[in-house]
């Protein structure tokens, strides 16, 4: 025999045969027609009355097999009795229905209710209470199996009973409650507060405040308000409520106990601890003698006392209550039960604080997978442990794991809650955090200030989420270095932290400890020593050793003995810190990396440089583990942000091997290089090989979604704000570079899968790579007083060697002064020669002890060194290197032991002359649109004149015969090549490739420009006026950097609102979006397409790195504007050479060796405007 819970299935029951004895006690009593059974009709009924009781104590026995034999028997006996358009036929009938759905026969449950509501309705008028009566009971039936089915019935039992019995009878607000409970259900959540609001105030208007159902209406609203997280009138509510239900139902009944319980708990939410525990006491007492200890109320009432324990730091005793909580739901729910995996999330979250992570972890991931089965990924409990595992994980330096949960539970959450509910405003408080820890204190002081606003809107300002918030701030402004603004915050955080939670609570013992860490940035060392003194004693206290909060103050306390010059005593601390963090956080957790950092730092202090040496190389080693996990999960912004953050810990392992000087420091450094040189360049270009390696649809899809958000990128920026956006324009561009950024993690995330495939350099395999020939390998630091420097490592002849230039000013001085001598038409051979020699001495000679015999020389520049055309620096025999070496300028040591592009062979590619001032576009519908309503608008100055829309090009006749002299010498060569001139060289040529071609030819104006200071700040200003408090569009240089095409010249005053695929430009950005990967050249023969913003450690962010990252093996660009003449003639000689077989670099040194020796080109300025930067050809 089935048995089931009693305490859900009860209740369920109860409110089902109160509504069908209600309602027949209501109808008019039908005369019974004559038994056909042999009883006479009040024997009949007698025998009908007690089956029917006999059912309902069989159900509340949980006897639900035997219960519906009987009420199948009744029904018999009713039907036999008083025939089958009776009402206690129907009551029968009905109580049958409910019992199958119990029993999980929903499609005979179904089909009996369907049969039901149709005989009622073709006996009874449409409008009588016997139709009214299945039609609650078959919305009832519904709304468990499928809210959303269950609507129309009860929207229909509402409108009937609106019609019929009218809007002042309690039984049609009754109907409109239960309506409004249906729109909770489906997370309608405004309009369910609007119908409940409604059927609240009618059946007080009705019944009266005091009448039990217009109490039992409020109670309901107010869950609802409690539930959305409106706490203020979810206290008011229950507090009017509970008055009326102590006075009408007395203290024990179980409304006013639920309704006791739900106040409770508001004021638990809201911080009113002291009035929250004592009701709950209550309760649970209460509760626990009246309906036993396995009642949902009991047992709700313990779990929210255990929330309680854990918000005011009693977390042993937290602990054990859900546990408790557990225990019980297990033995009465199951495993899968959504209750269960809530009972898990709670222990997990009391072990996270607790320290014990791998506990905390393991129950996390088992109530995560628990809640999404049971209730599906877009729920609010689902939200709400996926959160947790987030914040987890966070707090363990898995950020890469963390993050994406982070957001995802956020979108949901916005979407299902609102961006006021405080799950909502818990998950955006985490994501500041996050991007605090990712080094993105923009962003993240953004959210944190939003988060501040809306805590105190919707808790006030003295509730522990708002202190928390303001908390975090300060903690932001102290890594941030901006110790004034933070110490007042934290001053507030402390006392009143202390004053709702005491002295040794967890969130006071961190406002002290924070407070220490500030005064010690301010100087105030006496009081930064008392206050860290007394957290580092509270926490051993609370916590013991073993506990991150406790770790963090052992760190902090350190710190503040180095600054008081008390070594011996700082070294024992750290020492000791470091071995718990590694047994207890594990090595890629924040804390651990900087206790290690602090650590090596005071040895190197203490002069114990081999042992600083020993924990810097782990060190390292320990970030590139940290990176290569965390770097391939995360967009560009966040990649940046991370590489920034964590530069100052590289720089000091580069000074300390630079101090050391010996036979590891060359090779140790050159290693640094390898991992870190171009790291981001690295990761973007082998995520486009893998998904060229995988074949994944998914990663397809990623990508074609990647290239579509880029492209609104352009043009919302290109195009600049207008009339419509104008409020809003900084919130999209921003919206806008979140997405991309988004999608750039998925790809990463993604395409970790088929990493394996990828091959990992080591220095060996270079070494080995150079064969007889030289690497100089520039790598640019910053010492403790933040000034740039620059080293050069050697390769040569199987050893390594480094060349310490010190500070780059001088360098970057000279760099300066030859590229704009180089430039000077009137300059003489002598004066240029003069500044190239010049620059030679620090730069160069240097190096000519270890490379003077080489003759082919790898260089991979650094820092400014980016834009130094290197063939033009002039020796002691005053000869330009090019004439003595082989210089093959690359981006990273590693592409000389991997190449992971896989080249293609085939077609050739020319674009070149185009026609600057092609009017085609500008017949199209749509620019003819954009220009009249631009011709209606008064409001374009900040739109109009400047950056992109102020190009204008002059034609290039040069550039176009380059073309078709190219075409000419490939055709001799009996190349397949197509080339377009003139009207049909246009942008969208080159998204029309159906396959990479083997080389492309783009003979053109190319331009870089300079951030629009004016620009910025007047969209800035635009966004602030629209009240939004977003960051303004990001000064992207890759939107700065790019090559024209046909129709530029008229395109330019509408880019952005007309077709950005072939609008006359393209940006750096959208070169990223081109099907290249496997092109083994690329020649961008067009003015200073080598600049762009120069980015230490990655080189210069333009148009070559998109090519690099659109999968080019090597690009042929320009240092400066160029002469139409002069570079007609280089790229003339360069095919001639490489269409001829010979090696495109060998192709380009000869070539311009031509040149040099021709008197006519023999000035730099043509022949070392273009340099060949690739992989290892």
């Amino acid at each position: 025999m089935k048995k089931i819970d009693m305490r859900k299935a009860g209740k369920t029951f109860v409110t089902g045969c109160l509504m069908l004895f209600i309602a027949l006690s209501s109808l008019s009593v039908l005369k019974a027609q004559e038994s056909t059974t042999g009883l006479s009709s009040e024997e009949a009924r007698e025998l009908w009355e007690q089956r029917q009781f006999e059912v309902e104590d069989l159900y509340m026995q949980g006897e639900l097999e035997e219960a519906l034999k009987l009420a199948t028997e009744a029904s018999g006996l009713s039907g036999k009795a008083f025939g089958p358009a009776d009402p206690n036929t129907f009551n029968s009938r009905l109580t049958e229905a409910l019992l199958m759905g119990d029993l999980g026969m929903l499609e005979e449950a179904n089909k009996l209710y369907e049969e039901l509501l149709k005989q009622a309705q073709d006996t009874e008028p449409a409008q009588s209470e016997l139709v009214l009566l299945v039609l609650d009971a078959y919305a009832g039936f519904l709304s468990m199996i499928d809210p959303q089915m269950a609507e129309t019935v009860f929207e229909e039992a509402y409108q009937i009973s609106r019609s019929s019995l009218g809007m002042d009878d309690p039984q049609t607000m009754l109907r409109l409650q239960a309506l409004g409970l249906n729109h909770q259900d489906q997370g309608r959540f405004n309009q369910a507060e609007e119908t409940l609001s409604e059927a609240a105030n009618g059946l007080a208007q009705i019944l009266g405040e005091q009448d039990p159902d217009a109490l039992a209406a409020s109670a309901l609203l107010g869950a609802l308000y409690l539930s959305r997280g409106k706490l203020k009138p979810a206290q008011q509510t229950f507090e009017k409520t509970l008055s009326g239900q102590e006075q009408i139902l007395g203290g024990q009944a179980i409304e006013t106990l639920e309704t006791k319980e739900n106040l409770a708990e508001t004021y638990r939410q809201q911080g009113e601890y002291e009035k929250a525990e004592p009701l709950f006491l209550e309760v649970q007492q209460t509760a626990t003698s009246e309906l036993g200890e396995e009642d949902p109320l009991t047992i709700q009432s313990i779990s929210h006392l255990a929330q309680l324990y854990e918000d005011t730091g009693r977390l042993e005793e937290a602990l054990e209550h859900h546990r408790k909580v557990y225990e019980l739901e297990l033995a009465l729910l199951g495993e899968s039960h959504p209750n269960t995996a809530g009972d898990l999330n709670n222990m997990a979250s009391v072990y996270r604080r607790l320290g014990e992570y791998e506990k905390a972890e393991k129950h996390f991931r088992d109530a995560m997978r628990q809640m999404i089965a049971a209730l599906g990924e877009e729920s609010p409990q689902s939200v709400s442990v996926m959160n947790n595992l987030a914040l987890l994980l966070e707090n363990q330096g898995l950020y890469d794991e963390a993050e994406p949960l982070f957001k995802k539970s956020h979108a949901i959450s916005e979407q299902i809650q609102g961006s006021k509910h405080p799950t909502t405003l818990a998950l955006l408080n985490n994501l500041a955090f996050l991007y605090e820890s990712q080094g993105d204190f923009h962003r993240s002081e953004l959210n944190y200030q939003k988060v501040i606003e809306l805590n105190k809107e919707v808790y006030g300002r003295e509730h522990p989420n708002t202190i928390a918030s303001i908390n975090n701030l300060a903690y932001l402004y102290l890594r941030d270095d901006k110790p004034e603004k933070a110490e007042p915050r934290f001053t507030l955080a402390y006392e009143l932290w202390r004053k709702k939670f005491g002295e040794r609570h967890q969130n006071t013992l961190k406002a002290l400890n924070n407070l220490g860490r500030v005064h010690k940035n301010l100087g105030n060392l006496d009081t930064s020593e008392k206050y860290l003194t007394q957290a580092l004693e509270g926490r051993i206290a609370v916590f013991g050793k073993k506990h991150a909060d406790t770790l963090r103050s052992m760190n902090d306390l350190g710190e503040l003995l180095l600054v008081q010059e008390k070594s011996e005593e700082a070294l024992e601390l750290f020492e000791e810190t470091l071995e718990l963090e590694y047994e207890v956080l594990g090595k890629n957790h924040p804390y651990t990396f900087e206790t290690l950092n602090n650590l090596a730092q005071l040895k190197e202090d203490l002069g114990l440089l081999e042992e600083a040496l020993e924990i810097r190389k782990a060190g390292f080693e320990q970030r590139n583990t940290f990176f290569d996990r965390v770097l391939w999960v995360a967009g560009d912004n966040t990649r940046q942000s991370y590489i920034r953050l964590h530069k100052p810990e590289q720089d000091a392992y580069i000074q300390l091997l630079i101090n050391l000087d010996d036979e590891r420091t060359a090779e140790n450094l050159f290693n640094i290089s390898l991992k870190r040189k171009g790291l981001l360049l690295k990761i973007t270009s082998e995520t486009q090989q893998v998904v060229k390696m995988s074949g994944s649809p998914k990663l397809k899809k990623i990508t074609e979604n990647l290239t579509e958000a880029r492209k609104n990128l352009a043009s919302l920026t290109l195009a600049g704000p207008n009339d419509e956006n104008r409020d809003q324009f900084g919130e999209m561009v921003f919206n806008l570079e979140e997405n991309i950024n988004a999608l750039q993690w998925e790809l990463g995330a993604s395409s970790q899968v088929y990493r394996q495939t990828l091959a990992q350099a080591k220095p060996e395999q270079v070494l080995g790579a150079l064969g007889d020939r030289a690497l100089v390998d520039f790598l640019a630091y910053r010492d403790q007083e933040d000034v740039l420097k620059v080293l050069a490592i050697i390769g040569y002849g199987g050893e390594w060697y480094v060349v310490d230039y010190g500070e780059l000013e001088y360098i970057q001085a000279i760099i300066s002064e030859l590229r704009e001598i180089i430039q000077d038409e009137g300059a003489e051979d002598e004066d240029i020669k003069s500044v190239a020699f010049e620059l030679w001495e620090p730069l160069w000679s240097p190096l000519m002890e270890y490379i003077s015999d080489a003759e082919s020389i790898f260089i991979s520049p650094d820092s400014v060194l980016n834009i130094l055309p290197f063939d033009v620096l002039v020796d002691d025999s005053e000869s330009y290197l090019i004439e003595n070496y082989d210089l093959r300028i690359i981006s990273s040591a590693r592409d000389l032991a991997v190449n992971l592009v896989e080249p293609v062979s085939g077609e050739m590619l020319i674009l070149a002359g185009p026609d600057y001032d092609s009017k085609k576009l500008l017949e199209s519908p749509q620019a003819r649109e954009v220009t009249r309503k631009r011709s209606r608008s008064v409001a374009q100055g900040a739109r109009m004149g400047s950056g992109l829309r102020g190009l204008n090009f002059d034609p290039l006749p040069g550039a176009e015969k380059e073309g078709e002299v190219i075409k000419e010498v490939s055709d001799e060569k009996e190349r397949t090549t197509t080339i377009f001139t003139q009207h049909s060289a246009e942008e969208q040529q080159l998204r029309r490739i159906s396959s990479p071609p083997e080389v492309l030819h783009i003979a053109t104006h190319g331009f870089f420009l300079k951030e629009d200071e004016r620009l910025s700040k007047r969209i800035q200003g635009l966004a602030r006026g629209g009240g939004n408090r977003l960051p303004p569009p990001a000064d992207n240089p890759l939107l700065r950097a790019g090559l024209a095409f046909t129709g530029l010249n008229a395109n330019a005053p509408l880019l952005g609102e007309i077709d950005t695929d072939n609008d006359g430009v393209l940006t750096a950005m959208e070169v990223l979006n081109l099907d290249l990967a496997g092109t083994q050249l690329v020649v961008l023969s067009a003015c200073e397409t080598g600049l762009g913003e120069i980015h230490e450690g990655e080189g210069v962010y333009g148009l070559r790195r998109s090519f690099q990252e659109a999968g080019v093996g090597n690009v042929v660009n320009s240092f400066w504007e160029v002469s139409d003449a002069g570079t007609q003639l280089l790229m003339t000689k360069f095919y001639a050479k490489f269409l001829g077989g010979m090696p495109a670099r060998e192709a380009m040194r000869e070539a311009r060796l031509e040149m040099l020796e021709t008197l006519e080109w023999s000035a730099p300025y043509y022949w070392s405007a273009f340099v060949l930067v690739g992989r290892n050809s």
